[in-house]
């Protein structure tokens, strides 16, 4: 899901002490020092030139209380969220370096950047997807799909809109229901039993630091939609995960709250009175999605955690007990890989958590097709040490899942990019990988994959024959450079969703 990545988002606050303000230094020095501080070092290699110079280092200026960028209109959208900002110190109100320390980054960067990224076509021909087929709703759906799930108990499709609408589909794609949320689209959904459901709501989905999202429960009473706020004033939370953090028997809710410049992870507990009680697991922009599953084998689950925004990680927080964690990183990434999802599944069957891992978010102010951009697998090595045993380059990745979809004891991965290489014919924002044993895969794709610019992905037995297929949702507006002739499409042609039916049963 596009959010909004940016390379200059994470702060330079940790090293605000060490600076070597009014003192002359070399660049590299300089550059380690500040754009190192809180994040994984971002080699000039990264990004070329022109990025560096005008997309990138003006937007990072700010962080070190130098001029802000001219051209960003994006900083604070209202007062809540300047006071916001300031209180947690994201913009200094002094330089925290020189205009010629600054100077000295930036020619730094531009003089040791390449002119372009390498981009070399793809290094092989995607085989025809052929045990699935492509099949449309029966309604036109806009292709301004947030987010689309199944629900196994009412065995019915739910869609979110980005204007707020949710639409709600059967098996055979037709639509049988619908209704408003007048908070935001949903970026999460979970349903209890077919009966009630409960919709995480963004509020704006476009980068913010605003508090305007929330968990909603709703359900259907004489026909009629009704619904209350279980949690308020989240700052564009995008996922949510279930547990009972605290061990009082109560399910609490652990959630994501991406937002912008600031944002958090954190848990909410139930309470006997039904309301729900936060605490702050940590406050940090871009968290993306966790899990719930023992990591060191001592019978209690522990919190696994992708972060993106900057601060690009894959991170464990140890379970003390009682909601107390203790946070170790697993994996950490540039700034520019663009973190955008990840599945906890065993590839090797060794009983150990393997990672797979996509990222291509890049809708940021370094938009260029990036060679690192891609779905990779880490392997568990244990000891806390995961490597990586695949990666294929995938432009624009946003989603990667993995199932055993032609159910032959090894686990497949379906990943799509909603920032494709537009110039590639198929345009690769759907790939297959078909696992052909021992974790060697072979790429394949569906007819026409450009009739939808995927943004979110579901995998689930719509059908109810036994087999897996995939949901895919689209989203037609443009975040980055896109042919005027496929924008036209996706906007005409409504085909918000479409389905990729399992033939093997």
């Amino acid at each position: 899901m596009w959010l909004g990545t940016s390379l200059a988002v994470a702060g330079m606050l940790a090293y605000w002490s060490c600076g070597t303000s009014g003192q002359k230094a070399n660049g590299e020095v300089l550059a380690r020092q500040y754009c190192g501080g809180c994040h994984v070092f971002p080699e000039p290699s990264l990004l070329d030139k022109k990025t560096w110079e005008h997309g990138v280092l003006p937007y990072m200026a700010p962080r070190l209380g130098l001029q802000m960028a001219d051209t960003d209109s994006s900083f604070f959208h209202n007062y809540e969220e300047q006071q916001r900002i300031a209180r947690l110190g994201v913009f200094p109100d002094k330089p925290v370096i020189s205009q010629e320390q600054w100077a000295s980054i930036v020619e730094y960067y531009v003089r040791n950047a390449p002119d372009a990224l390498p981009h070399t076509p793809p290094r092989d021909t995607l085989l025809p997807l052929t045990n699935f087929k492509v099949r449309k709703t029966k309604d036109p759906i806009a292709a301004t799909v947030t987010s689309v799930r199944y629900d196994q108990y009412s065995r019915q499709i739910w869609v979110s809109q980005r204007p707020g609408g949710v639409f709600v589909l059967n098996n055979k794609l037709q639509l049988v229901d619908s209704l408003f949320n007048p908070e935001s689209p949903f970026s999460d959904f979970r349903s209890n039993g077919g009966s009630s459901w409960e919709l995480l709501s963004m509020g704006m989905m476009d980068p913010n630091d605003d508090s305007k999202g929330a968990l909603l429960s709703i359900r259907k009473e004489n026909g009629n939609w009704r619904g209350k706020r279980l949690i308020g004033n989240l700052q564009r939370p995008v996922q949510a995960t279930y547990a009972d953090v605290n061990e009082d028997g109560r399910e609490d809710v652990i959630i994501s709250e991406y937002g912008n410049y600031t944002g958090k992870l954190a848990w909410y507990a139930a309470t006997a009175t039904d309301s729900m009680k936060q605490h702050i697991i940590e406050e940090w922009p871009g968290a993306r999605m966790t899990y719930w599953q023992d990591y060191n084998g001592d019978g209690r689950k522990d919190l696994w955690v992708l972060w993106a925004q900057g601060d690009e990680q894959i991170a464990i927080y140890l379970n003390n007990g009682k909601g107390s964690f203790a946070k170790k990183v697993l994996l950490r990434f540039p700034p520019s890989y663009g973190s955008g999802y990840m599945e906890l599944v065993d590839f090797n069957k060794d009983g150990k958590l393997d990672i797979l891992y996509a990222n291509g978010d890049n809708g940021d102010k370094s938009y260029a097709l990036k060679p690192y951009h891609g779905v990779r697998i880490f392997i568990n090595k244990g000891n806390d040490k995961f490597e990586e045993e695949f990666f294929y380059p995938l432009d624009g990745a946003t989603q990667a899942i993995a199932r055993d979809f032609d159910q032959d004891g090894d686990l497949d991965i379906a990943a799509i990019a909603f920032f494709p290489d537009f110039s590639l014919d198929p345009v690769r924002s759907f790939v297959y990988f078909e696992n052909t044993g021992n974790n060697k895969f072979t790429p394949r794709t569906f007819p026409d994959t450009n009739r939808g610019r995927w943004l979110t992905m579901e995998a689930a037995d719509v059908d109810q024959d036994g087999d897996q297929d995939i949901l895919l949702g689209s989203f037609y507006l443009a975040i980055t450079p896109t042919p005027k002739a496929y924008l036209e499409r996706w906007k005409s042609e409504k085909q918000g969703v479409v389905i990729l039916e399992n033939m093997l049963r």
